[in-house]
């Protein structure tokens, strides 16, 4: 990884850093925490913050978590379990009372409060959407932060949400899928229908979660990006040269998809360089970490984090 003023450059140039963390609601990250978190994430000189998505949170799952491992900093090539295990089952984690802010209003008010800083879904469960009412809203919150939020989608892996959203779990691929083209068509105008679009307004760029290889087939043929999780550089590359072939085959090329690495940040933070370096040679353009931070400690993190990647921020 290399770094000049504008911060950790790649293969292919800049690579955008952005943070994953949530925003409940609660008493400790209500509206004044996510401004000023926001501000400061900003003025640390990361790219974006993201958030994740769940409708519902249960006591007990039947599902089976499918990221309790994440590459660790010092050694990307090695795996590190970060979730708690019982009976050799990964659990999900969440806080007794957790819930989710709505990520769309969220964004508005993050961008709001800030002037670069852009606002992503870290993965809206595409499945559980009608595609009408969802681009209106996604093309609503494209107006209203200034083309600064970005729709990473996926299908999600709880049977128990999808079963309490009224939605069939079992086809929930297929209807990702049919869903994106679905949005595509609404945001390009549908011919003999009236609109209640905004008009004018640029679409969000639509980035596939996961790595199945349906997940890189859709991000290579129907989406504008790729976005994994929790992958070992190895398996990375093994999924853009899949993507490649992808985007051969429909006619495109990685100039035409935004691809991000996504990571829970396990070991030291001195160390994060290190994996955030191998994403960049492999040709990333943005790389998002998870550092489950604190209403207490955020701010120093962050600074943390930025000195090791020597980002660049300022003190606005």
């Amino acid at each position: 990884m290399s770094t000049n003023s504008a911060g950790v450059m790649g293969s292919r140039g800049r690579v955008r850093i952005g943070l994953v963390d949530l925003f409940d609601g609660s008493e400790k990250r209500n509206l004044d925490f996510m401004t000023e978190f926001a501000r400061t994430a900003e003025a640390s000189g990361f790219d974006g913050i993201w958030m994740p998505e769940h409708v519902l949170f249960f006591d007990e799952y039947d599902s089976v978590y499918p990221y309790p491992e994440a590459p660790i900093a010092a050694n990307p090539d090695v795996k590190e379990q970060h979730n708690k295990v019982v009976d050799g089952k990964a659990e999900v984690e969440s806080a007794p009372e957790q819930g989710l802010l709505d990520m769309f209003q969220t964004a508005v008010a993050v961008c709001a409060a800030t002037t670069r800083l852009r606002f992503g879904s870290s993965v809206l469960l595409l499945p559980l959407r009608n595609p009408r009412l969802l681009a209106r809203e996604a093309l609503t919150v494209a107006e209203l932060t200034g083309d600064r939020f970005d729709l990473g989608v996926g299908v999600g892996w709880s049977a128990e949400e999808f079963e309490a959203c009224e939605s069939d779990f079992t086809v929930r691929g297929k209807r990702c899928e049919r869903l994106i083209n679905d949005l595509k068509t609404a945001w390009s105008g549908d011919r003999g229908k009236r609109s209640s679009l905004p008009a004018g307004t640029t679409p969000p760029r639509v980035l596939i979660g996961g790595h199945s290889r349906a997940a890189v087939r859709r991000a290579g043929t129907v989406a504008d990006g790729w976005y994994p999780w929790n992958l070992t550089p190895a398996e990375f590359e093994e999924g853009l040269e899949a993507l490649d072939r992808h985007l051969a085959t429909a006619g495109r090329s990685r100039d035409d998809v935004h691809v991000i690495a996504g990571f829970r940040a396990v070991g030291e933070i001195a160390d994060l360089s290190r994996i955030v370096a191998r994403y960049a040679e492999l040709g990333v353009d943005g790389v998002n970490i998870s550092l489950r931070m604190t209403e207490d400690n955020y701010a120093h993190v962050m600074s943390e984090v930025a000195d090791a990647l020597e980002l660049t921020g300022s003190d606005a």
